[in-house]
């Protein structure tokens, strides 16, 4: 049985009124104003504590980091925008919207939906956080608490401000010390999802029928909290389970599938929920890759194919492809080669219409072409040279070449095991070069700083994101370490890391050559 979405089309008037003309014609403030009062500079969860409202002080415990929380929107552009307020004091942004109503959204660890707050065009919102968690308060008109954050109140009237079955279906992993377990216990907490669905559209229609909730906003609730249990149905285990139970049946499941009307897409697409449930649309049951890079690796889908068919695929207007195609290009640029990048970066500039978000992506990743043959370097005093020219810069010397990045936790990690590494082998005759990968280079010139490496050689890579020399010399991820013997030769492509074996492994290189 499939279902539609029943999200309210939002009115299209509002707001302020001017005579002209002897007619009555509405306005629109055209923008909203948040202001982040308090905003922590990290936000941590800890993963096995199950309250909200424990302090993290006197909690223990495996902890989660948002480093980079915020809050998302759509701008009038439509284009997906994060706002991240700065820490510690009162920030403010103003954002320009020409709809009746926008949606916030930002990351709840506790409870596997987003923490979403629906606003009215023309209004100012204050941000306030309680353990790491937004609480907004409208300032220019009444509106109910419990309607404005209503993702707060339902963690509490009904689960108690602990780990929802919703967190638990997934996060069960972390909680569990019998991992064998997790796809039984995934499969427990997906059913007791199903009633506490039931048990929270009940709570949304008695809010309602009180009017303790407006119209727009129990709709949207109910549409989001929809698209949370088809998103359920996609986790691997789930889906088996749900096929083979329909199998056993042999009828036909009892599960509703629910499903956006498309042909409403323009007006849908403000919601995360909703270009959520596009990206779910497009995976288009491709299976995934598996990559093993010795110490690290990774699952993911082969985004070429998934950008082809939403060319394709008939189902979407230009909006729903301007969306569409951007997210898939993004699996491309993180896990295909330099060909691929360039072959479908020209497929997106021709067939989107949103050239803003075209030139920006261009900009954050740097998406220049022309030089993919080489690997750009830039050192501290901002001059440029190739890594050819940095490998003949050093010719005569052994070259111990350390890829990082100052956002990179296992490379700052390791640092001070390099410093002390570099000290051990001063008499023999040995260059450290540092190359940071993917940074920014304001964070690249501080971590130098901070880790004390600024006595070595030390560049930032310009074109990582297009060079073809990276592919050619295999780093697909960070520490990534190569030893250059005298000559010129790579003769350890995959080096060991300092204090895990390096100092040997140069030893009896430098011992044998």
């Amino acid at each position: 049985m499939k279902q539609t979405f029943n999200i309210l089309l939002l009115i299209l008037s509002f707001v302020s009124c001017k005579k002209e003309n002897d007619k009555i014609v509405t306005e629109k403030p055209n923008k909203v104003v948040l202001i982040s009062v308090n905003a922590p500079k990290k936000y941590i969860h800890l993963i096995k504590q199950d309250s909200v409202g424990k302090k993290l002080k006197d909690s223990l415990g495996p902890r989660v980091y948002w480093n980079n929380n915020g809050f998302t929107y759509l701008d009038y552009m439509n284009n997906v925008q994060t706002w991240r307020p700065k820490a510690n004091v009162s920030d403010t942004v103003t954002i320009e919207t020409h709809n009746d109503y926008l949606e916030l959204s930002t990351n709840n660890f506790f409870t596997s939906i987003k923490e979403t707050f629906l606003v009215k065009n023309g209004d100012t919102i204050i941000f306030n956080y309680e353990h790491n968690i937004p609480k907004a308060k409208i300032t220019n008109r009444e509106v109910s608490d419990l309607e404005l954050n209503y993702n707060s109140y339902r963690l509490k009237k009904l689960f108690d401000n602990k780990y929802t079955s919703h967190y638990l279906i997934f996060g069960n992993m972390f909680l569990n010390e019998n991992f064998q377990d997790h796809e039984q216990k995934s499969i427990d907490y997906f059913n007791q999802a199903k009633l506490d669905f039931t048990k929270e559209v009940k709570l949304l229609d008695s809010l309602k029928k009180k009017n303790l909730i407006s119209q727009t906003n129990y709709l949207y609730r109910k549409d989001a909290l929809k698209m949370l249990m088809e998103k359920h149905k996609k986790l691997k285990s789930i889906k088996k389970w749900l096929e083979q139970n329909k199998s056993l049946k042999g009828k036909e499941t009892i599960e509703q599938v629910f499903g956006f009307d498309l042909s409403k897409t323009d007006s849908l697409m403000k919601f995360s929920f909703f270009r959520d449930y596009l990206n779910d649309i497009t995976q288009y049951d491709l299976n995934f890759i598996e990559e093993n890079n010795g110490s690290s690796g990774g699952y993911y889908i082969d985004s070429r194919i998934r950008f082809d068919s939403i060319l394709k695929d008939k189902r979407f207007n230009q909006t729903a492809k301007n969306f569409l195609l951007f997210n898939a290009y993004n699996g491309i640029g993180q896990n295909f080669r330099v060909q691929d990048k360039q072959e479908y970066f020209k497929k997106l500039q021709e067939n989107t219409t949103n050239i803003e978000q075209l030139d920006q992506l261009k900009k954050d990743f740097k998406l220049d072409f022309s030089k993919s043959n080489e690997l750009v370097l830039t050192n501290l005093k901002n001059d440029t040279l190739t890594y050819y020219n940095l490998l003949a810069k050093n010719h005569g010397k052994w070259l111990y070449i350390d890829f990082w990045a100052s956002w990179c936790k296992p490379c700052r990690k390791i640092m001070p095991e390099s410093k002390k590494l570099k000290k051990d082998l001063k008499d023999e005759n040995i260059e450290f070069i540092y190359l940071s990968l993917n940074d920014k280079k304001e964070n690249w010139k501080k971590a130098i700083e901070v880790d004390e490496i600024s006595s070595s050689q030390n560049y930032f890579i310009e074109n990582g994101n297009v060079s073809k020399v990276i592919e050619d010399l295999g780093i697909k991820t960070i520490p990534h370490f190569l030893i250059y013997s005298p000559n010129g030769e790579l003769v350890n492509g995959f080096a060991n890391r300092p204090g895990q074996g390096a100092k040997e492994q140069l030893k009896k290189l430098i011992t044998e050559k």
